[in-house]
């Protein structure tokens, strides 16, 4: 119970409000129900109109341990594509650090304002983007499931990130100096009728593990390989973005302090 408090906190606390920065991809034809997709060749069109589209949505992260699932972090949010403008509100858990937040700006360095029980509070933070965006994906359709009482089409994709490379990168200097690489699976359901993508979910369970073993290197000042040794991931990961809706009109107001 302590570890997953410790990982609510840090979730709600963080300003990634969408995880995983990666960077904008190019426009690309739409993939066939059959056909493997790769980000090297093109993009299907109901992914890349996520990508730079405005829409709302609702993200909640689970963690699956001894077969108890629980819900640790829950937000709501909005996003306007052009100019960028997002607001977040936490919905779960109770007493954070900041309960809503906006964030704008262009480019990657970008404005944040935290709405926090002494008031509000300005930061400058770095945009992240959806898991996945910017990566090498190969896009498989693997079956048809309900969702929200559509009949969608389920793809699958996995992508590695090398989180050496995200702190060192992060940090500004090398501090870690052999490869820390993590795989992160997704689902994409997606209406086919409307060619839209509905919900993403996101399986970080070996980021999560790989995270502590970059946290072991770190602080211990010992190898990637030690490190492995003493961890141990007891619980799969899981984050859920749902797309409320799309709305090219949406507006967001960024608050005046």
């Amino acid at each position: 119970m302590k570890k997953r408090m410790i990982c609510a906190v840090l979730l709600v606390s963080s300003l990634a409000v969408l995880s995983a920065c990666g960077n904008k991809v190019e426009n690309a034809e739409k993939v066939s129900d059959t056909e493997t997709q790769s980000s090297n060749d093109s993009v299907p069109e109901w992914l890349e109109s996520f990508y730079n589209s405005s829409y709302e949505y609702r993200k909640s992260t689970t963690v699956l341990e001894n077969d108890i699932e629980d819900t640790i972090a829950v937000v709501e949010g909005k996003v306007a594509a052009s100019p960028y403008k997002e607001y977040v509100k936490i919905v779960e858990p109770a007493g954070s650090a900041w309960s809503e937040a906006w964030f704008y700006g262009d480019g990657d360095e970008i404005n944040a304002i935290l709405n926090t029980e002494n008031g509000y509070v300005r930061q400058d933070t770095r945009r992240s983007y959806p898991y996945g965006q910017g990566s090498e994906l190969s896009l498989s359709k693997d079956r048809t499931e309900e969702y929200n009482g559509i009949s969608c089409d389920v793809y699958t994709a996995e992508y590695t990130v090398d989180l050496a490379e995200e702190i060192n990168q992060e940090v500004g200097e090398t501090i870690i100096t052999e490869p820390i690489t993590a795989v992160i699976s997704q689902e994409y359901y997606v209406d086919p009728e409307q060619d839209q993508l509905l919900c993403m979910i996101t399986d970080s369970t070996d980021r999560q593990g790989k995270t502590e073993i970059a946290n072991r290197v770190m602080n211990d000042n010992i190898t990637a390989e030690e490190a492995q040794k003493l961890v141990s991931v007891d619980e799969v990961t899981k984050e859920k973005l749902e797309i409320l809706s799309y709305d090219d009109s949406l507006e967001i107001e960024i608050p005046e302090i």
